[in-house]
């Protein structure tokens, strides 16, 4: 659920990991794990400008995803 949220709120804008982490009530430890494993899947890149790190949504991962799913 948190991770469908996280991808949801990315697709509108960026968002610092902590700007994230108040968005989703969550504590910055589990907010990263959640970010752990959508950057391994590809479906999120970080940033890090200055001392924030921003995280944005990877469209061309989820393109392909789709492009897959559209053959069944």
């Amino acid at each position: 659920k948190h991770r469908r949220e996280i991808v949801h709120a990315l697709g509108l804008q960026p968002y610092s990991v902590s700007q994230l982490a108040a968005l989703r009530k969550l504590s910055l430890p589990a907010i990263h794990k959640h970010i752990k494993i959508l950057q391994n899947s590809g479906l999120i890149t970080d940033q890090k400008i200055g001392r924030s790190h921003f995280l944005t949504l990877n469209r061309k991962t989820l393109l392909s995803l789709q492009n897959w799913l559209m053959e069944y």
